[in-house]
């Protein structure tokens, strides 16, 4: 228990960036512009190159992030690595969007499946009543935003 609790404090400080306005922000412009041209093909055939571009702005944008998180905690890789692998290990990091977004941006696969999450989510269409709801939602973030 003492190594998850001295892991925790990055992770937390970690999942505070991830799940910021600004990176999710960033987060989902990038994928609201590049999710759709990412080609679903089978693993073990040839990439589409359009795909792997894609993968590589993905990439380099989270790494621009972490790096900005380590000069800002004053922490260096080899700490946040190692306070992801005790809590994975502990087999609690089901919480964690940073998670997500790291793996994504280290793991063509877990890329793969963002982008594919974002395509279905510019899919969705909400229920009637649900829209309005969003609307009010989304006006309510921009003036807290603007505040």
């Amino acid at each position: 228990m003492e190594e998850f609790e001295i892991a925790e404090p990055v992770l937390a400080r970690l999942e505070d960036l991830f799940s910021s306005p600004k990176f999710t922000t960033q987060i989902g412009n990038f994928m609201g512009e590049h999710a759709g041209n990412v080609e679903a093909a089978n693993q073990n055939e040839e990439q589409p190159s359009l795909n792997n571009e894609i993968f590589r702005g993905y990439t380099h944008m989270v790494e621009h992030q972490i790096e900005m998180f380590l000069k800002e905690e004053n922490l260096n890789v080899e700490e946040v690595f190692e306070a992801c692998r005790r809590v994975k290990e502990q087999g609690d990091a089901a919480w964690l969007t940073c998670v997500d977004y790291l793996l994504a941006a280290t793991d063509y696969t877990r890329f793969l499946q963002l982008a594919a999450d974002f395509q279905s989510m510019e899919q969705w269409e909400p229920a009637e009543g649900e829209a309005v709801l969003l609307e009010d939602y989304n006006s309510e973030c921009i003036e807290d935003n603007d505040a």
